[in-house]
């Protein structure tokens, strides 16, 4: 009972920790006739929102994974039991896993041979792929395809094989016309089953006497049983490179976890599936720092408030086409001019000062291809300073949620 109440109250936690996306009729409100944002001349330049170009080349798979040797070690240290003719769950104190017969040991591990060759072959793709995708839904960018880059390469007379040094890359940016090449690795793929059969046990099955000892023991419990089966890890790394320069701009490592489940012999779809889940969920956790890169912007080119002033909405030049969503967060700047004396020269100049607001943008469920509007959020006094002509930023993205980085 205390199990079953402790599983929906995860449940319940998280669907409620979800952020929820305004929604709004801008038309119910009249159209604010204030003052208009007029940037100094030596801010515009703020404003230029061009979209860099950028390639996904040549990940490399660098990891050691060798599945058969990793579930064989785990068979044998789970149990001496021998289950001739089939597979079975096996537990015995101190320890518990998945417990093959010597014949079903010896197919096993051929077919396992197997398996490892067709994974090493196809995993640098599959993170090329994962990580295209992340750029294409992140937006800030225009990201080549694998298919254009394929067909620059053959004009070039590139090798892909051969591209592997960090030289070659930038002169193929170059001949692509991209300002950046992202690269990197699979460093390692990690494949471990666990169970925590005697600890689920210990805690789920409540009678302390306690309600809240026992609530949180059945939901230690219900978290431990959910964490069981096959669990792949995957770590990658990726850079940036300056086509112009040449120069890594940004390296960083991630990790992504996904549990597979208890089945006794995973296939060959549900490892490669796996790595591919893990790795996708690794790169979320490059996200923050990714869209500080490839930042989206734009301006405010209306704004509607509510008649007790409490209230305002605004509607921004940028939407869909640039990876604007529902629930996305944008900043909103102000600007002014400023002259800067070198203390040591006494040279005057004349510079731009950029001024984040303390207010927060929302952009609601209204969202089109090239617009998008988006609730104001702040104290009264601050609401009022935003205004039409305002430069907006989306905040940077998050990464793997929790849920995510326990592996669903």
């Amino acid at each position: 009972m205390f199990k079953k109440f402790a599983l929906l109250f995860l449940a319940t936690f998280f669907l409620a920790a979800c952020a929820t996306v305004p929604k709004i009729d801008p038309m119910a409100y009249p159209i604010d006739k204030g003052p208009k944002e007029s940037p100094p001349k030596v801010c515009k330049s703020a404003y230029d929102a061009m979209l860099p170009k950028v390639a996904v080349v040549n990940f490399t798979n660098n990891s050691t994974f060798d599945y058969a040797n990793v579930v064989q070690a785990h068979v044998q240290g789970a149990s001496q039991r021998t289950a001739v003719g089939g597979a079975a769950v096996g537990g015995v104190p101190g320890a518990a896993g998945v417990v093959w017969g010597t014949k079903e040991k010896r197919q096993f591990q051929r077919d396992s041979e197997v398996t490892q060759r067709q994974i090493n072959a196809k995993l640098s793709e599959s993170v090329e792929d994962g990580f295209t995708d992340e750029l294409v839904n992140m937006g800030g960018a225009k990201v080549f395809t694998r298919k254009e880059m394929d067909k620059i390469i053959s004009e070039q007379k590139f090798q892909r094989s051969g591209l592997v040094d960090e030289s070659t890359l930038v002169r193929l940016g170059k001949f692509a016309g991209v300002k950046y090449i992202i690269t990197g690795s699979v460093n390692n793929v990690d494949l471990s089953y666990k169970t925590f059969e005697s600890a689920r046990q210990g805690l789920g099955k409540g009678g302390s006497g306690n309600w809240g000892v026992d609530f949180l023991g059945s939901l230690t419990a219900a978290g431990l049983e959910s964490q069981e089966g096959w669990n792949i890890g995957t770590e990658l790394t990726m850079r940036i490179l300056d086509v112009e320069t040449g120069e890594v701009l940004f390296s960083d490592k991630v990790h992504g976890k996904h549990i597979i489940g208890k089945i006794p012999y995973p296939n060959y779809d549900a490892l490669v599936g796996g790595i591919k889940k893990a790795a996708s969920k690794g790169l979320e956790d490059a996200r923050p720092k990714l869209s500080k890169w490839f930042t989206v912007k734009g301006y405010i080119r209306q704004l509607r408030t509510r008649q007790d002033e409490k209230e305002r909405y605004a509607n921004l030049n940028i939407g869909e086409k640039v990876g604007i969503k529902p629930g996305t967060k944008m900043i909103a700047y102000t600007f002014e001019e400023m002259e800067d004396e070198d203390p040591v020269s006494g040279s005057k100049k004349i510079t731009c000062n950029i001024v984040k607001l303390p207010v927060e943008l929302t952009v609601t469920d209204q969202v089109q291809a090239e617009s998008a509007w988006a609730t104001v959020e702040g104290k009264p006094q601050d609401l009022k300073r935003v205004k039409v002509g305002q430069l907006v930023e989306r905040q940077p993205l998050g990464g793997q949620g929790f849920m995510k980085k326990m592996g669903y």
